[in-house]
């Protein structure tokens, strides 16, 4: 007696399939790229309007985040 086999079976790749999945990919891969293209356009508006040390140097998305944080932190501190 054969072990039942779990999960999905491996079907073959016709190519009518295969440009199928390679579309949807091409799709996907646009979604993701226009994604982060809306997070950085979104990151440099932040960049302009967090004051910053250095106007040479570009911050870094995760310093830009927490600038940004302490920033309102101390903006709120100055407000009570």
């Amino acid at each position: 007696q054969k072990p039942k086999r779990r999960g999905h079976k491996k079907k073959k790749m016709t190519k009518a399939r295969m440009e199928r999945f390679k579309l949807r990919r091409m799709k996907a891969n646009a979604r993701e790229r226009n994604r982060m293209h809306g997070l950085n356009a979104a990151l440099d508006n932040l960049r302009k309007v967090v004051p910053c040390y250095s106007k040479t140097q570009k911050l870094s998305k995760i310093e830009t985040l927490r600038l940004a944080k302490n920033y309102i932190w101390a903006l709120s501190e100055i407000l009570r």
